[in-house]
């Protein structure tokens, strides 16, 4: 993938260093209630040019279901924020901004939707933050009995300047966390976290891996899932003292495993930092 150099930046907002490395298995596997047929990845690309914003929908066959997400930004994609990242129940649609900063370099996005036949349950649960110009984190919560099997996103008037640091599908949660980038913004603005719930279907686990600590200036995780088992949906987090410098570019599923890259923006050296990736597997 092409991408800007880094230029120099002031950065803020000191947090937490995450410094696990290797992959965790999170969720064990639970006796079937559900059945999985019928997985298909299906993705679409908008058009490749310097216009802000853009947006591009990938739609499942006739008949099948959203059941995860996952999108790629390529190009000069570290000057692009991911705004949205939306399932609805056939469809996946995946939205850039240009930073502050903007470019004038070609640039694109892909959404991924993994779709399969339409099983037990299945719901998409939408929780949105307050608004104002703070950092902030939204959790969306599967109904009772019912359990992840993917996530979504969306930020509601950042326009560029804010940064969805963290996207994670658990057991029975999503959350999606979201920071200003160093410009910062003084409008308010808004996140949405989508959780994909449904009965587990035999085999249903979320599978995390974490890059080491260093001052690369893009880091790939590359979280499998076990034998037997597909991938369902993509997630991430980005673990750094400079929240909001960040940017995630990849959180692609496979036939076997995901991709997950995040790129520094515009502040090289400040830190060591890392990405986790996640993947919601289950027996197809």
């Amino acid at each position: 993938m092409g991408a800007a150099q880094p230029r120099s930046r002031i950065a803020a907002t000191a947090m937490t260093l995450v410094v696990a490395t290797g992959t965790l298995q999170i969720a064990t596997a639970t006796p079937a209630q559900a059945s999985l047929s019928g997985l298909q990845i299906v993705s679409a690309v908008s058009l490749a040019n310097s216009t802000s914003p853009k947006s591009i929908i990938a739609s499942c066959p006739t008949g099948k279901r959203v059941i995860g997400t996952g999108f790629i930004i390529d190009g000069d994609a570290t000057q692009v924020v991911l705004d949205d990242l939306i399932p609805t129940s056939t469809s996946v649609m995946a939205t850039g901004y240009e930073d502050g900063d903007a470019t004038t370099g070609d640039w694109w996005i892909r959404a991924f939707a993994v779709c399969a036949d339409p099983l037990p349950g299945l719901e998409i649960v939408a929780l949105t933050s307050a608004s104002s110009s703070a950092s902030k984190l939204a959790t969306a919560t599967c109904s009772s009995g019912k359990r992840i099997l993917g996530s979504g996103a969306a930020i509601t008037g950042g326009t560029g300047q804010v940064v969805l640091d963290e996207m994670a599908p658990g057991d029975t949660t999503a959350s999606a966390t979201a920071y200003e980038d160093v410009d910062g913004t003084s409008a308010n603005w808004t996140v949405t976290s989508y959780a994909i719930c449904a009965l587990a279907p035999a085999g249903l686990q979320v599978v995390l891996s974490t890059t080491f600590p260093d001052y690369s200036s893009s880091q790939t995780a590359t979280p499998g899932c076990p034998s037997g088992t597909s991938p369902l949906s993509v997630g991430w987090q980005i673990n750094t003292r400079y929240s909001g410098t960040i940017f995630p570019i990849i959180a692609m599923p496979s036939q076997t495993d995901a991709y997950v890259t995040a790129g520094i923006n515009n502040t090289p050296g400040l830190s060591a930092w890392s990405v986790t990736g996640r993947v919601v597997c289950a027996t197809p």
